[in-house]
């Protein structure tokens, strides 16, 4: 038996699609389809203080940087902009990053700007100073133009490690009320680290209370050791705070003289019993 074609319906059917198809053609971004992109647009990189195109800065200061990609008028898509190493040695990617970054930076259709961030990461490992070189925006950045801009670091190692317990040996101690001790006064402090390159002492006095009051200790104080430059840091239990100088380093020994803001001082010298010397440290 012979199927009959219903001319009709296949007729109704192709009026249909031209129909449907034909919405589409809209040139005004109100169709299925099209978006309107807008020509001429211009991105712009602007430094955040104290970001500059080229720095030095210290490990142990974790310093973060940023700087802004501004659009001189919105688009209707979204802008992803590249950020990529270029050179230097540093690395971000290994299990001991020395830095971070974004790697891809995005503005959203009708904003204009976004912030990228630099970090500057303390890994805790001995090593040489290292360099890196930043490209912000990359030669292929779709519906903006934009002129990339290198940032480059020079990142000085600031490896510490003076935790540990040590003897020491303090004299010409005084105190604003009149009491004083020739000493030696001898004992031994404690440097515990809280945070890299930040050791709390178990007496910042070094043993100078006792010689002066016959009993106590100064907690709350700590050395700060930001690459291998040696401060006081914190105020002890009585909000005193204290300073050093005349630092001397000679080999397992180290030397300085200490006093407070209410007047106390004396002379000590800390001696490492590890059989290791003190690294060359500065003030």
């Amino acid at each position: 038996m012979k199927k009959i074609i219903n001319i009709k319906s296949i007729t109704i059917a192709l009026l249909s699609s031209v129909v449907l198809f034909s919405c589409d053609n809209n040139d005004d971004a109100t169709g299925y389809s099209n978006l309107i992109v807008t020509e001429g647009v211009v991105a712009s990189i602007s430094l955040s203080s104290p970001l500059q195109t080229s720095q030095t800065v210290r490990e142990a200061d974790e310093d973060s940087f940023s700087y802004t990609i501004t659009l001189d008028k919105t688009q209707a898509v979204d802008i992803h902009i590249t950020v990529s190493q270029i050179d230097g040695d540093a690395n971000a990617d290994s299990d001991h990053p020395d830095f971070e970054f974004d790697h891809v930076l995005v503005i959203p259709a009708y904003t204009t700007s976004v912030t990228g961030t630099i970090k500057i990461l303390n890994d805790t490992e001995s090593e040489d100073d290292e360099t890196v070189t930043l490209k912000l925006g990359g030669t292929n950045t779709s519906n903006a133009s934009l002129n990339p801009v290198t940032v480059s670091f020079t990142i000085e190692d600031c490896f510490s490690d003076l935790a540990g317990t040590y003897t020491y040996s303090t004299t010409n101690c005084s105190a604003p009320t009149g009491e004083t001790a020739a000493g030696p006064i001898t004992g031994s402090v404690t440097f515990e680290e809280t945070e890299p390159g930040k050791y709390e002492l178990s007496d910042a006095s070094f043993g100078g209370w006792i010689g002066l009051y016959g009993s106590g200790v100064a907690t709350g104080v700590s050395f700060l050791d930001l690459c291998g430059q040696l401060s006081f840091t914190g105020v002890d239990q009585y909000n005193e705070t204290f300073f050093i100088t005349n630092l001397v380093i000679d080999g397992a020994n180290m030397s300085f003289h200490w006093e407070n803001d209410y007047g106390e001082f004396g002379d000590t010298t800390l001696t490492r019993t590890d059989g290791t010397n003190w690294p060359q440290l500065s003030l």
